[in-house]
């Protein structure tokens, strides 16, 4: 799908606040509120666009969160990545490149949650050779917003 100059106006708007209203979004792109929400939906089936919910960890009751830093063999990038995917904790899994060749960050409820995560859910993958873990100490910005 190609974007517009009508789509990369209401994106704008929506990455600023994505609870803006058509009637905003349609002002943006200097077309009818009609045509915005049909393009929104259009956008939405192509996989262009998705409304995401962020919730801060501690509102849940998580205090823990970490960035993993991890070596892994090459032919087992992707199942170790599949398996980090498929784990609750795990708010993000990506392959990268650099001195790891996989990254996540993980949420849990406390420091001791953590640690059994790292011992018992992560150490024991097949092909992990190397983890580094940063404990987060304080969040500046997330989702498009600072936090407070």
């Amino acid at each position: 799908m190609v974007l517009d100059a009508q789509d990369q106006a209401m994106l704008r708007v929506l990455s600023r606040d994505g609870r803006a209203g058509h009637g905003e979004l349609a002002a943006a792109a200097g077309c009818s509120p009609a045509t915005a929400r049909r393009r929104l939906g259009q956008l939405r089936a192509a996989g262009v666009l998705r409304f995401d919910v962020e919730v801060p960890p501690r509102a849940l009751g998580h205090h823990a969160e970490a960035w993993l830093w991890m070596k892994v063999r090459p032919a087992r990038l992707t199942a170790v990545g599949a398996a980090l995917a498929a784990h609750p904790e795990a708010d993000v899994v990506a392959a990268v490149t650099g001195p790891a060749n996989l990254m996540a960050g993980v949420t849990c409820r406390d420091t001791r949650d953590l640690y059994r995560y790292l011992t018992e859910r992560v150490a024991p993958l097949d092909g992990v050779r190397e983890l580094e873990t940063a404990p987060v100490s304080r969040t500046v910005k997330r989702a498009g917003a600072a936090v407070p």
